[in-house]
């Protein structure tokens, strides 16, 4: 007869070790995803056994997207279709879209239009000179433009070509971000240029922003306008969302709103300014008053419509300028003023805080060709990236595939300009071993100049600029920057201003050197054809009656 306690107990032990085996193999399972939830794995052995999630190369910082790839979405091909229709039927000097302080708008130029064919080269005595030994650095220490053109003159020669030759105005836009917001950098990149090429005014200015006071280079009064930025534009209500330049501002008027504008003296030729553009959509017929140097007032009409209108005063010198909306307020949009010389470079700041650059794909790509058709741009530069930089990470080739977009979004709405992908700035950060470089800029920098090459752009190595110089840690240190090692200041902008300076000098001087080779390559050897020496004339004739007689055996 059996015991049954012995028999319960053995029962037991073989149920404890069978729950147990099982729980042994199920620790072995990896996790596994059921009706959309991710089912954790069961272990009961966790401590002693370590099994993890199989992973790749990349971290798990890597596995997370850098990006949210919806702000990057646009049609491209819609976006062509836009601006070739709207150069076609859009004038940028007609009656109904322009007005011009004396009445003669179509005897003021709109700049942009000269470039050189390179299969009609000049003479060697037509080439411009650029030698600029006295003003580049010494020891020769220059940071290339890269340039991967894939055409026989690249957008950035073009761009030399029309800074020597002096003929025509220049004009640049510095897209951004909070580096280079209030005209940090681009101040002193625009006092140099203007230094060597000529030039004058501090280019573009928005009609109204909250920013305005931080700006140094011109003072901004606006009254009565509700300004809108295009990274709220989710907010931005019709039609003012519709109505987007890629500076980023827009503003709502009401009745007799006004905006006046004053040169200063901050800086170098930002006071010499002879001619002045105010940009903007009236949707009711409007009437805007004009004020020039706080003396002469004008006021100019303008019927309905949709399109970008502008009212251009020259004048020898301007020292202020003022718009007042007189009437046609419920409808109108105030977009932003240039500020100029008649000839000479223009460097227009067009940052916008926190913009990785999709910004410009929430722009208005039929206003931004109306406004390039007004006065079009020679090159535009895209300084972004700074905001997705992440410490742990090493892969950016989804934002390299956006900044190859924001390219050809750029070629779409200013045709002819070269297009110059400017690095991301170097960056620190505080951590257990106090304060170290992150290491992610030199990768962004990597993919940056990647996109730059697959669409034959140009690139310019911020990173490795600033770590010449010292990098961020000597940029704060000599107070060049801010305590949060990411942002500089002016004194920091003015360094790397200086250094894009230098490589925009080498630049031209590297094409003038090798403009000269070619046409040197392809003048004949001979000039004009040979003449004997009338001394010498008898003895020719000699030599070749010798060779005549040579030839028929007579000799």
């Amino acid at each position: 007869m059996t015991n049954p306690k012995k028999d319960f107990a053995l029962r037991g032990w073989q149920i404890l070790a069978s729950t147990l085996v099982v729980l042994i193999v199920l620790s072995f399972v990896p996790p596994i995803e059921a009706g959309g939830l991710s089912l954790r794995r069961a272990s009961v052995i966790s401590d002693l056994i370590d099994v993890k999630k199989p992973q790749s190369e990349e971290s798990v910082a890597e596995l997370a997207p850098e990006i949210d790839i919806e702000e990057f979405e646009v049609d491209l091909e819609k976006v062509a279709q836009t601006v070739e229709q709207t150069t076609q039927t859009v004038s940028p000097t007609g009656m109904a879209t322009s007005a011009s302080w004396e009445g003669i708008f179509e005897e003021q130029p709109s700049g942009g239009e000269y470039i050189t064919s390179p299969d009609n080269l000049p003479s060697i005595e037509e080439l411009p000179v650029a030698d600029f030994t006295s003003i580049l650095p010494a020891d020769g220490k220059i940071t290339a433009i890269e340039e991967f053109a894939q055409t026989e003159q690249s957008a950035m020669e073009r761009l030399y070509e029309k800074l020597l030759s002096g003929k025509e105005q220049v004009r640049i836009a510095f897209m951004g971000d909070s580096f280079v917001e209030g005209d940090i950098l681009t101040a002193d990149l625009r006092e140099l240029l203007q230094d060597t090429f000529s030039g004058g005014g501090v280019g573009y200015a928005p009609i109204a922003s909250p920013f305005t006071g931080f700006r140094q280079t011109i003072k901004t009064t606006s009254k009565g306008w509700t300004p809108y930025n295009i990274m709220q534009r989710k907010s931005t209500p019709e039609p003012y969302v519709q109505d987007f330049f890629v500076s980023g501002w827009v503003a709502k008027a009401s009745q007799g709103a006004s905006t006046h504008w004053e040169m200063t003296q901050k800086r170098r030729h930002a006071d010499e300014c002879r001619r002045a553009r105010l940009l903007f959509i009236c949707r009711e017929d409007a009437t805007v008053s004009v004020k020039l140097d706080q003396e002469e007032e004008r006021k100019f009409s303008f019927e309905a419509g949709e399109h970008v209108r502008q009212i251009v005063v020259e004048s020898e010198n301007i020292s202020s300028l003022e718009m007042r909306i007189d009437s046609g307020a419920a409808g109108f949009t105030g977009i932003g003023a240039e500020f100029e010389d008649v000839k000479g470079v223009v460097v227009d700041n067009l940052s916008v805080r926190s913009n990785n650059g999709q910004a410009m794909f929430w722009s208005n790509a039929a206003v931004n060709a109306q406004i390039n058709t007004m006065r079009s741009y020679d090159l535009v530069i895209l300084q972004y990236g700074l905001n997705i930089m992440q410490a742990d990470r090493t892969n950016y080739s989804l934002y390299a595939q956006q900044v190859e977009k924001m390219i050809h979004y750029v070629e779409s709405c200013f045709p002819g300009a070269a297009v110059l992908v400017m690095g991301v700035s170097d960056r620190s950060q505080k951590d257990e071993n106090g304060i170290t470089p992150m290491i992610a800029a030199e990768h962004l920098t990597r993919w940056q100049r990647t996109a730059a090459e697959n669409c034959g752009a140009a690139f310019w190595d911020t990173y490795a600029t600033m770590q010449r110089l010292g990098g961020m840690e000597t940029f704060v240190a000599n107070g060049w920057a801010g305590k949060d090692y990411t942002h500089i200041n002016y004194a920091g902008g003015a360094r790397i201003a200086r250094e894009l300076y230098y490589s925009l000098l080498k630049g031209a001087e590297l094409y003038c050197a090798s403009l000269h080779e070619r046409i040197e390559k392809s003048s004949p050897v001979l000039s004009k054809p040979l003449e004997i020496d009338p001394i010498n004339k008898i003895t020719a004739e000699k030599i070749v009656s010798l060779q005549d007689s040579l030839l028929d055996g007579t000799l």
